[in-house]
């Protein structure tokens, strides 16, 4: 019991601190620096590869629970999940615009960042750090009794983590972490989670929005 406690003791501990140091980091930057906000994008990958480095040396994570890899069955199942869940999304878009516009405006020639023409990579980057740290550092403090609030609060996180694109996005980035939450915990798959993730991030600015 001692040694689970101070395990969730560790995990807290440093989601906290890098949480924070993020904030800190963002708050001093805006105020000498006018960086495009997909900068910061980076900057929380980056902050949470050393969370998952920190977390590996400091408490005992094991990579066979953290959804990477998996059976082949398992993962079909997970893309199952996420492409069904990226399907009924891209549905509501497309209803959405049918409704409110009378149309359904598509267009593949969007400006953006390069962050865009890359988006296939970072959001599954994303969603490994998202679950694989994340919410498997919460499933750690939670001592694994409690999945659903482990869910609610890596979601609480993940939407933390986007203060910089304002608190619209920080809503549907909890929302998005909450139903690839609920694909993570069914099939304990991250790459489910990631179709998903993609399809969110990536299509509604093709729809117009």
């Amino acid at each position: 019991m001692e040694k689970n406690n101070n395990t969730a003791v560790r995990a807290l501990s440093l989601l906290v601190v890098m949480l924070a140091l993020y904030l800190l980091l963002w708050q001093l930057l805006i105020s000498f620096f006018s960086f495009p906000v997909y900068y910061y994008a980076r900057l929380i990958e980056g902050m949470a590869l050393l969370l998952f480095a920190l977390l590996a040396v400091l408490t005992p994570m094991k990579f066979e629970e953290m959804g990477i890899f998996v059976p082949r069955s398992t993962l079909f199942r997970s893309l199952a999940l996420g492409s069904l869940t990226a399907l009924l999304f891209l549905s509501g878009l497309a209803v959405h615009r049918l409704i409110f516009t009378g149309s359904i405006p598509f267009s593949r020639h969007v400006a953006g960042d390069i962050s865009r023409y890359t988006y296939f990579l970072v959001a599954p980057f994303q969603e490994i750090l998202a679950k694989s740290v994340m919410l498997y550092s919460f499933e750690l403090i939670f001592d694994r009794r409690h999945p659903h609030l482990a869910n609610l609060m890596s979601a609480l996180t993940f939407g933390a983590f986007h203060v910089v694109y304002g608190i619209r996005m920080m809503l549907l980035s909890m929302l998005l972490s909450l139903i690839t939450g609920w694909i993570f915990h069914r099939e304990r798959c991250v790459w489910g989670c990631a179709v998903a993730h993609f399809a969110c991030g990536f299509f509604p600015v093709y729809f117009g929005f």
